[in-house]
């Protein structure tokens, strides 16, 4: 039988997935992400390529060569069940054929296998919530409809929430969704100011949040690691759900005590996330989840800490 297990002082995780980021537009210099650079310097990050994407774009008709669109729908499905679109079922932003009951999030995995264990997740794109890939299992859902309310608003609520959350309950895993940089990458495309006004406003709400998590009263007793991520890229006119290098690169950053700044992570891929979450919550990973991603490395024990 499956067990989670505490270690002393006992991990937590908050990840924070942050749409339509590219990652050369989060790297330069002078940053207008000053937050995500920080963690850049004193975490450890690297880049892959999505192993999908269609050449048509954004057709109509469907992913016809590859398993599936450079979309959110795919891309997020990937982050939270650990498994790629020839699994989990997404293709597109439709959702169709979605096996959520075979590969839940990984909160709903966390929740089943460790009962004890607190789950949130707060999003500003509804359809997270709407379709399924975040399960009802999970102790605290809250979504907010960026479609229709805007993502700057809505991810202003988000993030007031999740620092709510974090200042008054005591949560083992966060998952997190912001959208505005999306929407300014369709908008007006990802090389616009209105693409780096999204990305400082994001990157100050995950700042409050780190904040947030610092001042807590039992932050000396608490191990917390803090994933960062998106779901596709952007071409530099704006748009995505094709196969260019732009559309498929996607980052992973990674931020516990411990780790040597500036490490570089050795392809992390988006089904990363999903198992990396499961191990610092400690949880073992079952054979049976079928899970395609890996663990990214600890550098330190907790028992180090």
């Amino acid at each position: 039988m499956l067990r989670a297990h505490r270690p002393t002082p006992h991990g937590r995780v908050l990840v924070v997935g942050m749409d339509g980021l590219r990652y050369d537009r989060l790297t330069r210099s002078p940053p207008v992400a000053p937050v995500l650079h920080g963690l850049l310097a004193s975490g450890a990050h690297g880049t892959s390529l999505l192993p999908y994407g269609e050449a048509d774009g954004q057709a109509d008709a469907g992913p016809t060569t590859s398993m599936a669109y450079t979309d959110s729908g795919p891309g997020w499905s990937s982050v939270l069940t650990g498994v790629w679109p020839d699994r989990h079922g997404v293709t597109g932003n439709d959702f169709t054929g979605a096996d959520y009951l075979r590969y839940p999030d990984f909160l709903t995995r966390a929740t089943t296998v460790g009962p004890g264990l607190r789950t949130a997740a707060t999003v500003s794109w509804a359809e997270l919530v709407r379709r399924g890939t975040l399960g009802s299992a999970i102790g605290d859902l809250v979504h907010y409809d960026g479609d229709r309310d805007g993502y700057g608003p809505s991810d202003a609520l988000v993030a007031d929430n999740v620092a709510r959350l974090l200042a008054e309950d005591d949560p083992d895993a966060v998952f997190v969704y912001f959208g505005a940089t999306d929407e300014a990458g369709h908008d007006t495309g990802p090389l616009s100011p209105a693409y780096d006004r999204a990305l400082r406003d994001q990157d100050a709400h995950l700042g409050r949040l780190l904040e947030v998590i610092e001042a807590r009263p039992s932050r000396t007793d608490e191990h917390w690691t803090v994933l960062v991520t998106t779901d596709h890229g952007h071409l530099d006119a704006g748009g995505h759900g094709g196969d260019t290098h732009a559309e498929r690169e996607v980052f992973v950053i990674l931020a516990e005590p411990g780790t040597p700044g500036g490490t570089r992570l050795d392809d992390p891929r988006l089904i990363d996330i999903a198992p990396t979450v499961l191990d610092r919550l400690g949880i073992d990973l079952d054979a049976e989840w079928q899970l395609q991603g890996r663990v990214l490395p600890r550098n330190i024990s907790f028992d180090a800490v």
